[in-house]
Protein backbone atom coordinates (compact mmCIF):
# COMPACT_ATOMS: atom_id res chain seq x y z
CA UNK A 1 0.00 0.00 0.00
CA UNK A 2 1.11 3.55 -0.72
CA UNK A 3 0.80 6.96 0.89
CA UNK A 4 -1.14 9.59 -1.05
CA UNK A 5 -0.42 13.31 -1.28
CA UNK A 6 -3.33 15.53 -2.28
CA UNK A 7 -2.77 19.11 -3.53
CA UNK A 8 -5.31 21.62 -4.76
CA UNK A 9 -5.27 25.16 -6.12
CA UNK A 10 -8.45 27.04 -7.01
CA UNK A 11 -6.98 29.05 -9.90
CA UNK A 12 -5.59 27.28 -12.95
CA UNK A 13 -2.42 29.17 -13.96
CA UNK A 14 0.76 28.42 -15.85
CA UNK A 15 2.75 28.87 -12.65
CA UNK A 16 2.69 25.87 -10.33
CA UNK A 17 4.57 27.39 -7.37
CA UNK A 18 1.69 26.84 -4.99
CA UNK A 19 1.29 23.20 -5.99
CA UNK A 20 5.03 22.58 -5.78
CA UNK A 21 5.14 24.18 -2.34
CA UNK A 22 2.27 22.02 -1.09
CA UNK A 23 3.92 18.89 -2.49
CA UNK A 24 7.28 19.70 -0.87
CA UNK A 25 5.70 20.31 2.54
CA UNK A 26 3.73 17.06 2.33
CA UNK A 27 6.78 15.01 1.36
CA UNK A 28 8.77 16.51 4.24
CA UNK A 29 5.93 15.72 6.63
CA UNK A 30 5.73 12.11 5.41
CA UNK A 31 9.49 11.71 5.74
CA UNK A 32 9.36 12.99 9.34
CA UNK A 33 6.28 11.06 10.49
CA UNK A 34 6.47 7.91 8.33
CA UNK A 35 9.73 7.26 6.48
CA UNK A 36 11.86 8.65 3.70
CA UNK A 37 10.88 5.72 1.49
CA UNK A 38 7.17 6.41 2.08
CA UNK A 39 7.65 10.06 1.12
CA UNK A 40 9.60 9.12 -2.00
CA UNK A 41 7.08 6.55 -3.29
CA UNK A 42 3.92 8.47 -2.36
CA UNK A 43 1.30 8.81 -5.08
CA UNK A 44 0.48 12.42 -5.94
CA UNK A 45 -3.02 13.70 -6.76
CA UNK A 46 -3.28 17.32 -7.96
CA UNK A 47 -6.39 19.37 -8.79
CA UNK A 48 -5.58 22.76 -10.30
CA UNK A 49 -8.41 25.14 -11.10
CA UNK A 50 -11.03 23.44 -8.88
CA UNK A 51 -12.86 24.89 -5.87
CA UNK A 52 -12.86 23.10 -2.54
CA UNK A 53 -16.62 23.65 -2.24
CA UNK A 54 -17.43 20.43 -4.14
CA UNK A 55 -15.99 16.93 -4.36
CA UNK A 56 -16.40 16.53 -8.12
CA UNK A 57 -12.70 17.04 -8.87
CA UNK A 58 -10.83 14.65 -11.18
CA UNK A 59 -7.84 13.94 -8.92
CA UNK A 60 -10.06 13.70 -5.83
CA UNK A 61 -12.27 11.13 -7.55
CA UNK A 62 -9.19 9.11 -8.56
CA UNK A 63 -7.95 9.28 -4.96
CA UNK A 64 -11.29 8.03 -3.64
CA UNK A 65 -11.24 5.21 -6.17
CA UNK A 66 -7.79 4.10 -5.03
CA UNK A 67 -8.85 4.38 -1.37
CA UNK A 68 -11.85 2.15 -2.01
CA UNK A 69 -9.59 -0.31 -3.82
CA UNK A 70 -7.41 -0.46 -0.66
CA UNK A 71 -4.32 0.81 -2.46
CA UNK A 72 -3.76 3.72 -0.08
CA UNK A 73 -2.63 3.50 3.55
CA UNK A 74 -2.66 7.23 4.43
CA UNK A 75 -3.58 10.57 2.85
CA UNK A 76 -1.67 13.78 3.57
CA UNK A 77 -2.53 17.33 2.51
CA UNK A 78 -0.95 20.71 3.22
CA UNK A 79 -3.99 22.26 4.94
CA UNK A 80 -7.53 21.09 5.66
CA UNK A 81 -9.05 23.61 3.23
CA UNK A 82 -7.01 22.04 0.41
CA UNK A 83 -8.98 18.81 0.66
CA UNK A 84 -12.43 20.32 1.30
CA UNK A 85 -14.14 23.57 2.28
CA UNK A 86 -17.50 21.96 3.00
CA UNK A 87 -18.27 20.48 6.42
CA UNK A 88 -20.66 17.90 4.94
CA UNK A 89 -18.15 16.75 2.30
CA UNK A 90 -15.30 16.68 4.82
CA UNK A 91 -17.35 14.57 7.25
CA UNK A 92 -18.28 12.09 4.52
CA UNK A 93 -14.64 11.95 3.41
CA UNK A 94 -13.38 11.18 6.92
CA UNK A 95 -16.00 8.44 7.27
CA UNK A 96 -14.86 6.97 3.96
CA UNK A 97 -11.23 6.99 5.11
CA UNK A 98 -12.23 5.35 8.40
CA UNK A 99 -14.16 2.56 6.64
CA UNK A 100 -11.15 1.84 4.42
CA UNK A 101 -8.67 2.07 7.36
CA UNK A 102 -6.85 5.03 5.82
CA UNK A 103 -5.03 7.51 8.07
CA UNK A 104 -5.45 11.22 7.42
CA UNK A 105 -2.52 13.60 7.99
CA UNK A 106 -2.23 17.36 7.69
CA UNK A 107 1.23 18.86 7.10
CA UNK A 108 0.61 22.33 8.57
CA UNK A 109 -1.97 21.53 11.27
CA UNK A 110 -1.25 18.83 13.84
CA UNK A 111 -4.24 16.61 14.66
CA UNK A 112 -4.12 13.38 16.63
CA UNK A 113 -7.11 11.56 15.15
CA UNK A 114 -6.49 8.58 17.41
CA UNK A 115 -8.01 10.55 20.30
CA UNK A 116 -11.56 11.96 20.61
CA UNK A 117 -10.34 15.53 21.22
CA UNK A 118 -8.11 15.36 18.16
CA UNK A 119 -11.00 14.21 15.97
CA UNK A 120 -13.22 16.96 17.41
CA UNK A 121 -10.61 19.62 16.63
CA UNK A 122 -10.34 18.26 13.11
CA UNK A 123 -14.05 18.81 12.50
CA UNK A 124 -13.99 22.24 14.18
CA UNK A 125 -11.20 23.29 11.83
CA UNK A 126 -13.29 22.16 8.85
CA UNK A 127 -16.19 24.31 10.10
CA UNK A 128 -13.97 27.41 10.13
CA UNK A 129 -12.64 26.51 6.68
CA UNK A 130 -16.19 26.52 5.30
CA UNK A 131 -16.95 29.77 7.18
CA UNK A 132 -13.90 31.41 5.60
CA UNK A 133 -15.02 30.36 2.11
CA UNK A 134 -18.59 31.57 2.60
CA UNK A 135 -17.51 34.88 4.16
CA UNK A 136 -15.12 35.62 1.31
CA UNK A 137 -17.77 34.72 -1.28
CA UNK A 138 -20.30 36.97 0.46
CA UNK A 139 -17.91 39.94 0.49
CA UNK A 140 -17.10 39.52 -3.21
CA UNK A 141 -20.79 39.15 -4.08
CA UNK A 142 -21.83 42.24 -2.10
CA UNK A 143 -19.10 44.30 -3.77
CA UNK A 144 -20.17 43.11 -7.23
CA UNK A 145 -23.81 43.92 -6.51
CA UNK A 146 -22.88 47.43 -5.37
CA UNK A 147 -20.97 48.02 -8.59
CA UNK A 148 -23.73 46.44 -10.69
CA UNK A 149 -26.38 48.83 -9.41
CA UNK A 150 -24.65 51.62 -11.35
CA UNK A 151 -25.43 49.78 -14.61
CA UNK A 152 -21.89 48.71 -15.42
CA UNK A 153 -20.93 45.34 -16.89
CA UNK A 154 -18.89 43.26 -14.43
CA UNK A 155 -17.33 40.72 -16.72
CA UNK A 156 -17.95 37.64 -18.80
CA UNK A 157 -18.99 37.35 -22.44
CA UNK A 158 -21.64 39.90 -23.44
CA UNK A 159 -25.13 38.70 -24.45
CA UNK A 160 -25.76 38.13 -28.13
CA UNK A 161 -26.51 41.49 -29.74
CA UNK A 162 -24.15 43.50 -27.57
CA UNK A 163 -20.46 44.21 -27.14
CA UNK A 164 -18.45 45.57 -24.23
CA UNK A 165 -17.33 49.20 -24.35
CA UNK A 166 -14.86 50.67 -21.86
CA UNK A 167 -15.66 54.15 -20.60
CA UNK A 168 -12.70 56.57 -20.61
CA UNK A 169 -10.90 57.85 -17.46
CA UNK A 170 -11.03 59.29 -14.86
CA UNK A 171 -13.62 56.68 -13.83
CA UNK A 172 -13.35 53.90 -16.41
CA UNK A 173 -15.82 51.04 -16.34
CA UNK A 174 -17.48 48.70 -18.85
CA UNK A 175 -20.98 48.94 -20.31
CA UNK A 176 -22.93 47.12 -23.01
CA UNK A 177 -23.21 48.68 -26.47
CA UNK A 178 -25.48 47.38 -29.27
CA UNK A 179 -24.22 45.40 -32.26
CA UNK A 180 -26.72 46.32 -34.96
CA UNK A 181 -26.33 43.21 -37.13
CA UNK A 182 -26.78 40.85 -34.18
CA UNK A 183 -29.71 42.82 -32.75
CA UNK A 184 -31.41 42.57 -36.13
CA UNK A 185 -31.25 38.76 -35.82
CA UNK A 186 -32.54 38.92 -32.23
CA UNK A 187 -35.45 41.09 -33.39
CA UNK A 188 -36.18 38.53 -36.11
CA UNK A 189 -36.26 35.77 -33.48
CA UNK A 190 -38.88 37.62 -31.44
CA UNK A 191 -40.87 38.41 -34.60
CA UNK A 192 -40.81 34.76 -35.72
CA UNK A 193 -41.94 33.57 -32.30
CA UNK A 194 -44.84 36.05 -32.28
CA UNK A 195 -45.81 34.74 -35.73
CA UNK A 196 -45.42 30.97 -35.23
CA UNK A 197 -45.60 30.56 -31.44
CA UNK A 198 -43.03 27.71 -31.42
CA UNK A 199 -39.28 27.77 -30.86
CA UNK A 200 -38.74 24.93 -33.33
CA UNK A 201 -40.34 27.05 -36.06
CA UNK A 202 -38.03 29.93 -35.17
CA UNK A 203 -35.03 27.61 -35.54
CA UNK A 204 -36.27 26.50 -38.96
CA UNK A 205 -36.76 30.12 -40.07
CA UNK A 206 -33.16 30.93 -39.04
CA UNK A 207 -31.66 27.77 -40.54
CA UNK A 208 -29.17 29.67 -42.70
CA UNK A 209 -28.11 32.17 -40.02
CA UNK A 210 -24.97 31.63 -37.93
CA UNK A 211 -24.07 32.89 -34.46
CA UNK A 212 -20.75 34.39 -33.31
CA UNK A 213 -19.10 30.98 -33.26
CA UNK A 214 -20.24 30.20 -36.80
CA UNK A 215 -22.82 27.63 -35.66
CA UNK A 216 -26.53 27.42 -36.34
CA UNK A 217 -29.00 28.71 -33.77
CA UNK A 218 -30.28 25.68 -31.86
CA UNK A 219 -33.71 25.68 -30.15
CA UNK A 220 -31.97 25.78 -26.78
CA UNK A 221 -29.91 28.83 -27.79
CA UNK A 222 -33.00 30.57 -29.17
CA UNK A 223 -34.95 29.86 -25.97
CA UNK A 224 -32.18 31.41 -23.87
CA UNK A 225 -32.29 34.57 -25.99
CA UNK A 226 -36.08 34.84 -25.87
CA UNK A 227 -36.05 34.49 -22.09
CA UNK A 228 -33.14 36.86 -21.41
CA UNK A 229 -34.33 40.12 -19.73
CA UNK A 230 -31.40 42.02 -21.26
CA UNK A 231 -33.54 42.69 -24.36
CA UNK A 232 -36.61 44.15 -22.61
CA UNK A 233 -37.03 47.34 -20.67
CA UNK A 234 -36.99 47.57 -16.88
CA UNK A 235 -40.53 48.22 -15.64
CA UNK A 236 -42.76 47.50 -12.66
CA UNK A 237 -44.32 44.55 -14.54
CA UNK A 238 -41.02 42.91 -15.51
CA UNK A 239 -39.75 43.48 -11.97
CA UNK A 240 -42.81 41.73 -10.52
CA UNK A 241 -42.41 38.80 -12.94
CA UNK A 242 -38.72 38.30 -12.16
CA UNK A 243 -39.35 38.71 -8.44
CA UNK A 244 -41.79 35.78 -8.59
CA UNK A 245 -39.04 33.67 -10.20
CA UNK A 246 -36.71 34.35 -7.27
CA UNK A 247 -34.64 37.31 -8.49
CA UNK A 248 -33.75 40.29 -6.28
CA UNK A 249 -34.76 43.60 -7.87
CA UNK A 250 -32.04 46.26 -7.77
CA UNK A 251 -34.07 49.22 -9.05
CA UNK A 252 -37.12 51.13 -7.84
CA UNK A 253 -40.13 52.48 -9.72
CA UNK A 254 -38.86 56.01 -9.14
CA UNK A 255 -35.72 55.22 -11.14
CA UNK A 256 -37.68 54.14 -14.24
CA UNK A 257 -38.30 57.61 -15.61
CA UNK A 258 -36.57 58.61 -18.80
CA UNK A 259 -35.64 56.43 -21.78
CA UNK A 260 -36.43 52.71 -21.73
CA UNK A 261 -33.38 50.73 -20.71
CA UNK A 262 -32.72 47.00 -20.78
CA UNK A 263 -31.93 44.91 -17.73
CA UNK A 264 -28.86 43.03 -16.50
CA UNK A 265 -28.74 39.96 -14.27
CA UNK A 266 -25.85 39.16 -11.96
CA UNK A 267 -25.56 35.82 -10.19
CA UNK A 268 -26.74 32.31 -10.97
CA UNK A 269 -30.29 31.22 -11.75
CA UNK A 270 -32.51 30.74 -8.65
CA UNK A 271 -32.70 27.00 -9.38
CA UNK A 272 -29.03 26.69 -8.37
CA UNK A 273 -30.08 27.25 -4.75
CA UNK A 274 -27.29 29.75 -4.05
CA UNK A 275 -27.43 33.49 -3.37
CA UNK A 276 -30.37 35.35 -4.87
CA UNK A 277 -29.41 36.75 -8.31
CA UNK A 278 -29.75 40.50 -8.79
CA UNK A 279 -31.63 42.29 -11.58
CA UNK A 280 -30.61 45.89 -12.27
CA UNK A 281 -31.47 48.54 -14.87
CA UNK A 282 -28.70 48.67 -17.45
CA UNK A 283 -27.44 51.58 -19.50
CA UNK A 284 -28.22 50.00 -22.91
CA UNK A 285 -31.48 50.70 -24.78
CA UNK A 286 -34.22 48.07 -24.65
CA UNK A 287 -35.08 46.14 -27.82
CA UNK A 288 -38.48 44.61 -26.92
CA UNK A 289 -41.35 46.27 -25.08
CA UNK A 290 -42.01 44.81 -21.65
CA UNK A 291 -45.62 43.78 -22.40
CA UNK A 292 -44.58 41.83 -25.52
CA UNK A 293 -41.69 40.18 -23.67
CA UNK A 294 -43.95 39.09 -20.80
CA UNK A 295 -46.48 37.59 -23.24
CA UNK A 296 -43.69 35.54 -24.83
CA UNK A 297 -42.50 34.33 -21.40
CA UNK A 298 -46.01 33.14 -20.56
CA UNK A 299 -46.26 31.34 -23.90
CA UNK A 300 -42.91 29.59 -23.39
CA UNK A 301 -43.91 28.48 -19.87
CA UNK A 302 -47.19 27.02 -21.16
CA UNK A 303 -45.38 25.13 -23.92
CA UNK A 304 -42.91 23.72 -21.38
CA UNK A 305 -45.73 22.40 -19.18
CA UNK A 306 -47.46 20.83 -22.18
CA UNK A 307 -44.29 19.23 -23.57
CA UNK A 308 -44.34 15.43 -23.27
CA UNK A 309 -42.10 14.14 -20.47
CA UNK A 310 -38.66 12.89 -21.45
CA UNK A 311 -37.20 12.17 -18.01
CA UNK A 312 -36.56 8.55 -17.18
CA UNK A 313 -38.36 6.64 -14.46
CA UNK A 314 -35.10 5.76 -12.68
CA UNK A 315 -34.66 8.95 -10.69
CA UNK A 316 -33.63 9.92 -7.14
CA UNK A 317 -32.01 6.51 -6.57
CA UNK A 318 -29.89 6.04 -9.73
CA UNK A 319 -26.11 6.44 -9.22
CA UNK A 320 -22.90 5.97 -11.19
CA UNK A 321 -21.11 2.80 -10.14
CA UNK A 322 -17.71 4.32 -10.93
CA UNK A 323 -17.67 7.67 -9.11
CA UNK A 324 -20.87 7.62 -7.04
CA UNK A 325 -22.44 10.66 -8.73
CA UNK A 326 -26.11 10.81 -9.65
CA UNK A 327 -27.15 9.45 -13.04
CA UNK A 328 -29.29 12.15 -14.67
CA UNK A 329 -31.76 11.74 -17.50
CA UNK A 330 -30.93 13.93 -20.48
CA UNK A 331 -33.23 14.24 -23.54
CA UNK A 332 -31.65 13.53 -26.89
CA UNK A 333 -31.55 16.19 -29.56
CA UNK A 334 -34.68 16.16 -31.62
CA UNK A 335 -38.33 15.88 -30.65
CA UNK A 336 -38.92 12.13 -30.36
CA UNK A 337 -38.84 12.01 -26.54
CA UNK A 338 -35.80 9.69 -26.34
CA UNK A 339 -33.34 10.14 -23.49
CA UNK A 340 -30.09 8.80 -22.05
CA UNK A 341 -28.79 8.40 -18.52
CA UNK A 342 -25.49 10.26 -18.04
CA UNK A 343 -23.20 10.45 -15.01
CA UNK A 344 -23.53 13.93 -13.48
CA UNK A 345 -19.80 14.02 -12.73
CA UNK A 346 -19.05 13.26 -16.37
CA UNK A 347 -21.59 15.70 -17.79
CA UNK A 348 -20.74 18.71 -15.62
CA UNK A 349 -17.10 18.25 -14.63
CA UNK A 350 -15.63 15.61 -16.94
CA UNK A 351 -14.44 13.73 -13.84
CA UNK A 352 -15.80 10.30 -14.84
CA UNK A 353 -15.55 8.09 -17.93
CA UNK A 354 -18.67 6.00 -17.35
CA UNK A 355 -20.46 5.07 -20.57
CA UNK A 356 -23.87 6.62 -21.21
CA UNK A 357 -26.90 4.35 -20.86
CA UNK A 358 -29.83 4.17 -23.28
CA UNK A 359 -32.76 5.49 -21.27
CA UNK A 360 -35.55 3.46 -22.86
CA UNK A 361 -33.63 0.19 -22.53
CA UNK A 362 -32.66 0.91 -18.91
CA UNK A 363 -36.23 1.79 -17.92
CA UNK A 364 -37.57 -1.37 -19.57
CA UNK A 365 -34.96 -3.66 -17.99
CA UNK A 366 -35.49 -2.18 -14.53
CA UNK A 367 -39.26 -2.48 -14.81
CA UNK A 368 -39.08 -6.10 -15.94
CA UNK A 369 -36.69 -6.94 -13.09
CA UNK A 370 -39.02 -5.40 -10.50
CA UNK A 371 -42.06 -7.13 -12.01
CA UNK A 372 -40.25 -10.48 -11.87
CA UNK A 373 -39.27 -9.88 -8.24
CA UNK A 374 -42.84 -8.98 -7.30
CA UNK A 375 -44.32 -11.72 -9.46
CA UNK A 376 -46.66 -9.16 -11.00
CA UNK A 377 -49.66 -10.11 -13.06
CA UNK A 378 -49.64 -9.24 -16.75
CA UNK A 379 -52.05 -6.37 -16.17
CA UNK A 380 -49.65 -4.67 -13.75
CA UNK A 381 -46.76 -5.01 -16.20
CA UNK A 382 -48.54 -2.78 -18.72
CA UNK A 383 -49.30 0.23 -16.52
CA UNK A 384 -48.32 3.67 -17.78
CA UNK A 385 -45.07 5.54 -17.21
CA UNK A 386 -46.18 7.49 -14.12
CA UNK A 387 -47.45 4.29 -12.50
CA UNK A 388 -44.16 2.50 -13.20
CA UNK A 389 -42.21 5.37 -11.69
CA UNK A 390 -44.33 5.25 -8.51
CA UNK A 391 -43.81 1.48 -8.16
CA UNK A 392 -40.05 1.80 -8.68
CA UNK A 393 -39.79 4.52 -6.04
CA UNK A 394 -41.46 2.18 -3.55
CA UNK A 395 -39.48 -0.94 -4.43
CA UNK A 396 -35.97 0.16 -5.53
CA UNK A 397 -33.53 1.27 -2.84
CA UNK A 398 -30.65 1.97 -5.25
CA UNK A 399 -29.76 1.53 -8.91
CA UNK A 400 -26.18 1.59 -10.22
CA UNK A 401 -24.61 1.63 -13.67
CA UNK A 402 -20.85 1.11 -14.06
CA UNK A 403 -20.73 1.29 -17.84
CA UNK A 404 -21.42 -2.42 -18.34
CA UNK A 405 -23.88 -3.73 -15.74
CA UNK A 406 -27.10 -2.21 -14.42
CA UNK A 407 -27.63 -3.26 -10.79
CA UNK A 408 -30.82 -2.86 -8.77
CA UNK A 409 -31.05 -3.11 -4.99
CA UNK A 410 -34.63 -3.65 -3.87
CA UNK A 411 -36.17 -2.84 -0.52
CA UNK A 412 -36.84 -5.87 1.62
CA UNK A 413 -40.34 -7.06 0.77
CA UNK A 414 -42.50 -8.48 3.56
Amino acid sequence: MYAAIYCRKSVDTQRGASMESQLAHCRSYLAAHRSAETAKTAWVYQDEGFSGAAMARPAMQRLLGDVRSHLISCVVCYRLDRISRSVADFTALMEEFSRCHVDFLCASEEFDTAKPMGRAMLYIASVFSQLERETLAERVRDNMYTLAESGRWLGGPPPYGYRIVRKPPPHPYSVLAPVDEELRIVWEMFACYRKYGAIAEVADALAGVRNRQGNAFTPRYIRSILRNPVYTNASADTAAYLSELGYAIGFSEESLSGPKRGMLIFGKHPNHGEAMPLVIRGSHPALIADDEWLEIQQSIRIQKRCHPPTAGILRQFFFCGKCGSMMVSKPRSGRNGAHDYICKGKMRYGSCDCENLNGAEADARAWEAVCDALDCAEKIRTIDRSGRQAVLQLCVARAEWDGQILRLTLHRLS
